[in-house]
């Protein structure tokens, strides 16, 4: 994927309530077991690349995204990396969150740089393939991108 730049998806997993999960200056949230989606951006040095290998980390001695506070405890499942020169990830997680079954667990999560109400959603089941697959080729198309990378790596076997 070298540094190819773009968006992405984390579906991970939580098999256990969180009673008081700290999210930086955002406070602290109740986060039921259950999947999580998260959207994100990757447009800076590296792109993807870093951006996935960061993630595929989960205890960082300083978090530094919202997200870095909930991987900390959840699983990774899988990534979705998207390789456009569109920054459709508010598109995606709006998309998203207006499907029934997905829910807006906490409100600025991941989006305090946006007007995107938050980057991370909950499922108490893991999301449909198809689902996450056409809320995304929604967001690009109605942009006219025709021009895109899609890769998606599991990691439930490791």
């Amino acid at each position: 994927m070298t540094a190819l730049k773009g968006i992405y998806l984390l579906l991970l997993r939580l098999d256990a309530e969180l009673a008081d999960l700290q999210v930086g200056r955002l406070g602290r949230y109740r986060c039921a077991a259950g999947h999580y989606l998260y959207v994100g951006s990757a447009f800076g040095p590296g792109g993807l690349a870093a951006r996935l290998a960061h993630h595929e980390r989960p205890a960082k001695a300083r978090p530094h995204w919202h997200i870095d506070y909930l991987r900390a405890q959840a699983r990774l499942i899988e990534a979705w990396a998207v390789g456009s020169t569109l920054r459709r990830e508010c598109c995606w997680a709006r998309a998203l969150a207006a499907e029934p079954g997905l829910s807006i667990p906490i409100p600025g999560f991941g989006a305090t740089d946006n007007g995107c109400v938050s980057h991370l959603l909950y499922s108490p089941g893991r999301p449909a393939l198809r689902l996450l697959t056409e809320t995304l080729l929604g967001c690009l198309a109605r942009e006219g991108s025709q021009d895109f990378t899609l890769e998606i790596t599991s990691y439930e076997g490791a």
